[in-house]
């Protein structure tokens, strides 16, 4: 076995020597990716090219006054169950993560805003994806049309007081792992800005 080159324990930087198609899926494209190491090593690496993804902290008032925020429960054919998480999706060509917040939250559950604020970009699952999921909060959302799901989108949509979405990580009821890191970026975003105040 060749010996490893590392700086005190540092990791080597691999270098990209090619790629090759795979699949071409709907919403990926899987390559191949032959990457050679400093000691001499070369293997094949297998890429999830995505586009990046969005999703969208929208902050209500309920009947109680009570701040909320906006989520969603669907079905995910992964798991092959329902997940609750933050309303988002896919982002367009050319869209900024406010636009398809904005977008994404309109469509899955006809609450909107005009405030909408980047607060964490990170990457879901760097080890086989090059995609970012991009985190937005919009505060004072309102329901202002109706919903405009894609063919087989079918939404349960609820107002979640806050104490309870930390609740339902900890129970399992959020699960989906953007979600839950969508969760310590509101969060963070909320207890600093009520220290704030």
């Amino acid at each position: 076995m060749p010996n490893t080159i590392f700086r005190k324990g540092v990791p080597s930087t691999w270098k990209l020597e090619g790629e090759k198609p795979i699949s071409d899926c709907k919403v990926f494209k899987t390559v191949a990716r032959r990457f050679s190491h400093p000691d001499g090593r070369r293997d094949d690496f297998y890429i999830n090219l995505c586009s990046d993804w969005v999703q969208v902290a929208a902050l209500a008032k309920n009947e109680s006054g009570k701040l909320c925020a906006v989520m969603v429960n669907q079905f995910r054919f992964g798991v092959q169950k329902t997940s609750w998480e933050f309303p988002g999706g896919v982002m367009e060509y050319g869209e900024s993560p406010q636009e398809a917040a904005k977008r994404e939250l309109l469509e899955e559950t006809g609450y909107g805003s005009e405030s909408a604020g980047e607060i964490s970009s990170f990457s879901p699952n760097p080890a086989i994806q090059n995609n970012l999921a991009h985190f937005v909060v919009m505060e004072n959302c309102k329901k202002i049309s109706d919903t405009n799901w894609d063919a087989n989108e079918e939404l349960e949509i609820r107002l979640i007081p806050i104490p309870d979405i930390y609740s339902m990580v900890e129970d399992g009821r959020i699960f989906h792992s953007i979600s839950i890191a969508s969760v310590f970026f509101l969060k963070t975003f909320l207890d600093k800005k009520y220290r704030a105040q």
